[in-house]
């Protein structure tokens, strides 16, 4: 009988995978002069991390990845709760700020007060050609240059802005602090958006994969189409980390 409850909920949560995998964007996505690629592995069957493309019309795209504190179903939970959150506001909210001003005040008042969410949402706009961003305590992303400057180096962004869902107040110093930037685009232009479980990757010894061996290795391989870039630091994170098991979601756009 207890082999039987145990296979039971066994089925039950990779079904529950199943869906929760299938909230994400399947495969790579691209519209005019824009190529996106992403990839979510949860630590255990299910997790917190969610990343997503929304179109905005012809020009305009949608770019979010988000963190749920913690792990597990109670994270995968609040994580499909975000994305119906989301799918619905980004239909009212053209700037990223105004959207995660406006997240924050709704999810605020029903996460667990154990509970948070990092968040990055971002618009880029392929006629403008310009990159909008806005970051809610979320990691820094990556931006390297196309060929067209002067200067390739990878720089990490970090827009001010804390996390979403903190009942400290009615909004006001969550709106207060939250900065939005514009980035202008040009051809060949990489970024590179990514959870802790990415740079906070462990090895057998306990060192981290860390921000700037990500940086460096965007940099290195940043000619190379989003998919292929996508498995070279897969590749490189799972040789880092070696025979140590996987502690977090790793969720990467």
């Amino acid at each position: 009988e207890q082999k039987a409850e145990k296979e039971r909920l066994e089925q039950e949560l990779r079904i529950a995978r199943s869906i929760q995998m299938s909230l994400l964007p399947s495969g790579s996505h691209s519209m005019r002069a824009l190529t996106l690629t992403g990839h979510c592995e949860p630590a255990r069957e299910v997790g917190g991390d969610y990343y997503d493309f929304l179109p905005l019309g012809q020009t305009r795209m949608g770019i979010l990845i988000a963190d749920v504190a913690g792990k597990g179903t109670s994270a995968a939970l609040y994580m499909a709760k975000l994305k119906g959150l989301v799918l619905s506001l980004s239909e009212v909210h053209a700037s990223p700020r105004d959207l995660l001003i406006a997240a924050n005040r709704i999810i605020s008042k029903h996460l667990d007060a154990r509970s948070f969410i990092t968040m990055t949402y971002a618009v880029v706009d392929v006629e403008q050609r310009t990159l909008t961003v806005a970051r809610a305590g979320h990691c820094p992303f990556v931006f390297v240059p196309g060929p067209h400057a002067s200067c390739r180096d990878a720089q990490s962004v970090l827009p001010d802005g804390m996390v979403l869902g903190l009942a400290i107040d009615t909004g006001d110093m969550f709106g207060r602090v939250l900065e939005e930037i514009t980035i202008p685009l040009g051809d060949g232009d990489l970024f590179l958006l990514y959870t802790d479980g990415i740079s906070e990757a462990m090895n057998v010894e306990g060192d981290c994969f860390g921000d700037a061996r990500l940086a460096d290795l965007a940099r290195e391989h940043a000619d190379l189409g989003s998919t292929e870039l996508r498995d070279r630091i897969l590749d490189d994170v799972r040789r880092f980390a070696g025979a140590a098991a996987q502690h977090d979601d790793m969720t990467m756009v």
